[in-house]
């Protein structure tokens, strides 16, 4: 097959607890647009990731669940070689429906994304 490993994409996890994930990345030009940042649809990606990374983690129901909503609010660009740090949290998990956020910063910690997800998990 064709192209880089894949690891070299992938988000690095770098810390997990109950309904809460932090992960490390650095931008690469394949995730970039037309302008030299981080495409917006990556970042949505991501942002879907870490949620759903996030309601995994609980080791006493780990359902992942389907999207309702997502949302992204871009505050800061991000360039090829920036390291970033992704955080994803639950907020609050009921039977059925789960609302959690994710934060990405920039390497001097600034906001860059913020995203909301809510998330279907089915019956329980």
């Amino acid at each position: 097959m064709a192209g880089k490993p894949q690891s070299e994409s992938q988000l690095k996890l770098a810390a997990a607890t109950q309904n809460k994930v932090t992960a490390e990345y650095v931008v690469k030009i394949e995730h970039c647009n037309h302008f030299g940042t981080l495409h917006g649809g990556f970042t949505a990606t991501a942002v879907d990731f870490m949620t759903s990374l996030a309601l995994i983690v609980d080791e006493e129901d780990s359902r992942p669940g389907v999207s309702l909503n997502l949302s992204v609010n871009y505050m800061k660009a991000l360039k090829v070689g920036d390291k970033v740090t992704l955080e994803g949290e639950v907020m609050r998990k009921g039977r059925s429906v789960a609302y959690t956020t994710a934060r990405i910063f920039n390497e001097k910690g600034d906001l860059a994304a913020h995203g909301t997800h809510i998330k279907h998990l089915g019956h329980s």
